[in-house]
């Protein structure tokens, strides 16, 4: 994004909230800058509208990008474990204990694949399973968003650069 673009982000929260209209932009602008790059501006756009059609405050950055997050439609859209749940369920059915399923994502099949897609199958305590399953894959689920939101920090901040370049430095000659 643009420092214009900012600008103009910062504009129209401001203009929402009567207590940040006499204040000083240019910090807001600066931090906001720095930890709104990688968003694209429509969605940047219209996570801020969301965001304070939400709430009487200021927007802070993490709800800007969580709603972006949201919003923006070129994100993976984890299942919740409850729909994940539901996708196995059906999977089972339709595919039984002796043929591969295709999951939905890379989560739903590392959290079937842990507990075991036999023993989900041709399990004697469902409950059980289910339970296992859902807390299992909020895990993998929660550790996915953590991972990608490590990422971006990195990417944002250059430390992914800085990382890839001092690895490569490290590397002995043949």
């Amino acid at each position: 994004m643009t420092k214009q673009d900012i600008c103009a982000l910062v504009a129209l929260a401001a203009s929402s909230n009567p207590t940040m209209q006499s204040k000083d932009p240019a910090p807001i602008v600066a931090a906001w800058s720095l930890m709104l790059a990688d968003l694209d501006p429509v969605v940047a756009k219209a996570a801020v509208i969301k965001v304070c059609r939400e709430s009487d405050y200021f927007p802070s950055v993490a709800r800007i990008v969580a709603a972006a997050e949201e919003l923006d439609p070129r994100n993976e859209k984890l299942p919740t474990a409850a729909e994940a749940w539901e996708e196995v369920e059906k999977l089972i059915i339709q595919f039984g204990p002796y043929r591969a399923p295709q999951y939905s994502c890379d989560t739903v099949r590392r959290a079937v694949r842990a507990i075991g897609w036999l023993q989900l199958c041709c399990s004697e305590s469902p409950a059980a399973d289910r339970a296992h399953f859902l807390k299992l894959y909020e895990s993998m689920r929660s550790k996915h968003k953590e991972q990608k939101e490590i990422e971006q920090v990195m990417k944002i901040a250059g430390v992914g650069d800085l990382i890839r370049s001092l690895a490569g430095s490290t590397q002995v000659a043949d």
